[in-house]
């Protein structure tokens, strides 16, 4: 049904007769709505955008299934192949991988993280004048810079191929990376490996809000990163009987793992371009030659988004994203919380989870031991991230729970402080255990950006800053860990348990601004005439974002 109808129609008023009739008797259908505006002209799917549409939610249910399966299960598998590469550096700690090109620990985090992180902030940050430089950049960028032809492209098909471009990209360097001899060689491949893969999560995020409702995205993110955690077991598993090929060919181990984990990666890629789909409407591919949906089913995907959230019927905008825009997304009051928290909420155990199997060699655990013992942590991790963030939809709460996995972390950081030096092995590796495999905030606080964010523009600007920003928090925890503070970190563990304090406050603190600023709104809004309200809603709650006096911030 097509978003230019006439619906002063005697037709129309018809039709609302009867779908009135139809409501009252039938509890099961999901109402309709017709205060959602017509979504822009070149909206994905705007042709089956329809205000009278209704559906029960046995045909929502199987919508969101088909979607499970075929989009989401696909980039769970390609963001398992995407953290294969940086399993695989952690594995390779335990073949004696620094000794062999010459770092100790504190050098492999300079470098592993500065050089990657910077060139993946680069990538997140990026602001280009020529559409050929757009190639890894994320949605809002496309959008502003390309010209008429690529404007009329759909921008979810650029969100999933610049990711799976991203990816093959990466694997290329990935699986080149296993010939470096010396420190030269480390410093290209990881800097080439930061240049791929940084645009990859943020698109991502967008396509996946071009399928799922606001409620629906954080436990799909979720899902996605018990793919990294899934990944990181797999990866160690396989990678201790790889690293005992130690030797064969005059190579050592961690040789073989880049190379077999690369390729790995490499045909993920292939894949991903060839089936992921060109949009909602459009899911016909190479590999997959059918439409994943009916025509009814179109009509449910579309109109269901559109009902939950307004703003991505204006997906598809000409207007240039600016300098400008990219300050005034900085300086949002109700956005600047986000950034401090970007930078410490992750950092509690993040040192602890990238110098995880170096930590283990340094306990006194054989090179076997130190890489399968990583597996049971990510698999508490898999678990528990999925719990919090089913919890956080189902209750319609942000702040608290992502406060949980602070208020866990830090009395097992205090353990570490209080058992004595020596000994213990066991007991520091069940401590460890239990600091990575708390639950993640991450897919929590993804969605609640992106709803908080409102406006399509600025949501894409605020992935990115938000993926920027978590960057450089990752650049300042990799220098936590010290060499002259190994191997029981008692220093690094006093540092980690303020971090975590602070992002509790920090939390809680961002939890009253957003309700203060919702108390300005609610006040302005109802100082308004039912006239001025009613010629508000008409002509401002769609262009101002989430500054509109009708819009409410979650927390």
């Amino acid at each position: 049904m097509s978003a230019s109808r006439m619906y002063g129609s005697k037709i129309y008023e018809e039709k609302l007769d009867t779908l009135s009739l139809q409501l009252s008797n039938t509890s099961t259908l999901v109402e309709n709505s017709l205060d959602v505006a017509a979504p822009h002209e070149l909206f994905e799917g705007g042709e089956y955008y329809d205000p009278l549409a209704t559906w029960t939610p046995e045909e929502e249910s199987k919508v969101k299934m088909k979607t499970d399966i075929r989009l989401l299960g696909w980039l769970s598998v390609m963001y398992f192949g995407m953290q294969l590469d940086s399993t695989s550096m952690a594995n390779a700690l335990a073949d004696n991988f620094l000794h062999d090109l010459g770092f100790d620990m504190t050098e492999y985090g300079n470098v592993c993280f500065v050089v990657v992180k910077l060139l993946n902030i680069r990538l997140k940050s990026a602001g280009h004048n020529d559409t050929s430089d757009l190639l890894l950049d994320w949605r809002t960028a496309w959008t502003a810079h390309c010209d008429q032809i690529w404007i009329q492209i759909s921008l979810f098909w650029i969100n999933v191929c610049m990711g799976a471009s991203c990816m093959l990209t990466k694997s290329n360097r990935a699986w080149t990376q296993a010939w470096m001899q010396n420190e030269a060689g480390f410093y290209v491949t990881r800097a080439l490996i930061g240049l791929c893969e940084g645009a990859f999560a943020p698109l991502t995020v967008m396509c996946l809000s071009g399928f799922y409702t606001n409620i629906e995205l954080g436990f799909r993110i979720a899902i996605l990163s018990s793919g990294i955690n899934i990944a990181k077991a797999l990866s160690s598993l396989i990678a201790a009987g790889i690293l005992n090929m130690r030797g064969i060919g005059g190579k050592p181990g961690w040789f073989y793992l880049l190379l077999i984990n690369g390729l790995v990666v490499f045909v993920i890629g292939i894949i991903s371009v060839l089936y992921l789909p060109a949009g909602p409407t459009r899911t016909q591919s190479v590999l997959y030659r059918k439409p994943w949906f009916s025509e009814r089913e179109k009509v449910i995907v579309i109109n269901r988004l559109l009902r939950d959230d307004v703003s991505k019927g204006k997906t598809s905008t000409k207007e240039k994203t600016s300098l400008r825009d990219i300050w005034n997304t900085l300086k949002d009051p109700a956005l600047i919380g986000f950034w401090f928290l970007a930078l410490i909420i992750y950092m509690g155990k993040s040192p602890v989870s990238q110098y995880l199997v170096l930590n283990l060699r340094q306990l006194g655990f054989t090179r076997f031991e130190s890489t399968v013992l990583t597996i049971p942590s990510d698999f508490l991790r898999t678990v528990t991230v999925l719990a919090l963030t089913w919890s956080s939809g189902h209750f319609k709460e942000k702040v608290f729970h992502c406060i949980i996995p602070g208020c866990i972390e830090i009395p097992l950081f205090a353990a570490l402080l209080i058992l004595p030096p020596h000994g213990h092995s066991w007991v520091r590796f069940a401590i460890i255990t239990l600091i990575i495999g708390s639950p993640s905030s991450h897919p929590i606080m993804a969605s609640w950006i992106s709803v908080n964010s409102f406006d399509p523009k600025k949501r894409g600007i605020t992935i990115a800053l938000f993926g920027t920003f978590h960057e450089i928090g990752s650049i300042a925890a990799a220098q936590i860990y010290r060499d002259d503070d190994k191997p029981y970190y008692y220093t690094g563990n006093k540092v980690l348990i303020s971090i975590c304090a602070v992002s509790i406050v920090g939390l809680l603190i961002h939890r009253e601004v957003l309700k203060h600023i919702n108390r300005k709104k609610q006040r302005a809004w109802e100082s308004l005439s039912e006239v001025e309200q009613r010629e508000y809603s008409k002509n401002q709650e769609h262009s101002i974002g989430n500054k509109s006096l009708t819009f409410r911030f979650c927390y």
